[in-house]
């Protein structure tokens, strides 16, 4: 199926492996013209050159690397029609683990790096009168999630905050939509996994089978079934779909609205 993205600039934050490496992957192999950012340069560099992207050093967390990423990438690819927000969670932990900062710098990075960045370049989307923006959250968005007190506060705010834009600009033109990962064994799983085994006794792998087997699906995501979904919804095959929140879950969640 084509897509029809093939030639399009696509920035996926965070992408230097896991989901956000799967997103940029996809986008690719679809033939947008890529540009992967991510904090840690040699593991980008050789992410970017597998995938034949661009490769650009940014902390999404931090303001002026917000800017220069998007500077660059317009420089070199031209005005971004897909953006991919996405960024690691904050640290896992219960309420009495985190102090105040730690709640700043969770709402900084899920939230406010995501609004920043997306402020960068919407006004060319609207321009342009076409675009997607696209933000990766969790299921911890949903519901809660134990050991995530500060994704299960920060993450809701995107959800919202991904509704009420999409009303805003759907009339220009321009998309929004939120994907929601459940279960996917990258490295944030792992260090879930890890307090999960510490508290019950259990090793790391019994952690890990215990709770794989919650999941009606019977296993945890594949990086590449997301990648897929996000490169489905930054088309024009999904330009109905604004303002949902996409759960990828194997049936894992249960809420129902």
């Amino acid at each position: 199926m084509d897509l029809g993205i093939a030639g399009k600039t696509a920035l996926v934050c965070a992408s230097s492996r896991g989901l956000g490496r799967a997103c940029a992957q996809s986008l690719a192999r679809e033939g947008a013209r890529v540009a992967m950012a991510a904090r840690t340069e040699r593991p980008l560099e050789e992410a970017a050159r597998e995938i034949g992207a661009l490769a650009v050093k940014a902390d999404v967390s931090l303001e002026a690397d917000r800017v220069a990423l998007v500077q660059r990438v317009v420089a070199e690819l031209g005005p971004v029609e897909i953006l991919v927000n996405n960024a690691g969670g904050p640290p896992a932990g219960r309420f009495a683990a985190h102090d105040v900062e730690a709640w700043r710098d969770a709402m900084e990075l899920n939230l406010v790096s995501a609004v920043h960045l997306t402020g960068l370049v919407l006004p060319g989307m609207i321009e342009a009168g076409s675009g997607r923006i696209i933000n990766i959250v969790s299921i911890a968005g949903l519901e809660a999630v134990d050991d995530l007190i500060l994704s299960n506060a920060s993450r809701p705010a995107v959800l919202g905050w991904t509704r009420a834009l999409a009303r805003e600009v759907a009339a220009s033109g321009v998309g929004v939509a939120a994907v929601c990962p459940g279960l996917f064994l990258t490295n944030r799983i792992r260090q879930l996994v890890k307090i999960r085994a510490e508290r019950s006794g259990m090793s790391d792998e019994e952690a890990l089978s215990s709770w794989a087997s919650t999941i009606p699906s019977g296993r945890l995501g594949r990086p590449e079934e997301l990648g897929d979904l996000v490169a489905f919804l930054a088309s024009p095959r999904a330009a109905y779909i604004n303002g949902a929140a996409l759960s990828i879950d194997g049936g894992l969640v249960r809420r129902l609205s």
